[in-house]
This record gives structure tokens, sequence and C-alpha cells, in this order.
């Protein structure tokens, strides 16, 4: 299993409520999918349910819980093969 810091990100917000990162991650998105928790990212899981995955360009913007230091809003640039797998797993 894959950890957080492998995958090269830029923190844009920490210490937020489910409601406050979604709001961000729309605001900063073109596309925003709403994947299960468990869902991998470069094999990173993400944990919660309903969790906001926004693509814009190569860009990825999403939800991420640290035990014990809470919600983080994430910022993963050159992900287009993050933005080709949620498009292949999501699309409508």
């Amino acid at each position: 299993m894959a950890c957080i810091n492998d995958i090269p990100f830029e923190i844009l917000q920490k210490g937020v409520t489910p409601a406050q990162s979604e709001k961000l991650i729309q605001e900063k998105s073109d596309m925003v999918y709403h994947v299960p928790g468990g869902y991998r990212l470069r094999g990173v899981a993400l944990m919660g349910d309903n969790i906001p995955v926004g693509v814009k360009g190569d860009e990825v913007f999403f939800q991420f819980i640290k035990p014990c230091f809470g919600i983080f809003v994430l910022r993963v640039s050159d992900a287009k093969d993050i933005a080709e797998q949620l498009e292949k797993d999501f699309k409508n």
C-alpha cells in the first residue's frame, strides 16, 4: 500500500470540515467526482464516504483525512493519470 507522502502534493487547507473542503474542491475544479471510501489514488486509499475529488486540466484536488490531524484539501499537479482513471471509473 502506498503512502500519501509518496505523491507530490500541495496542502491547500487543513483542519477543515467536510463542507469546507468540498466547497474549495468545487471552486477549484471543472469536474468533481464523489468516490467511495477506500478508493485509491496512486495506491493511496481515501478514508470517509462520498469523498469529493476534483479535476481541472491535469490537476487533481481531493479531501484527505489523516487520523488525529483532521481533514486536508490536497492538490496534485501533473496528475493526468488520476484524472483519466476517475473518468473511466465514474463516467456517467
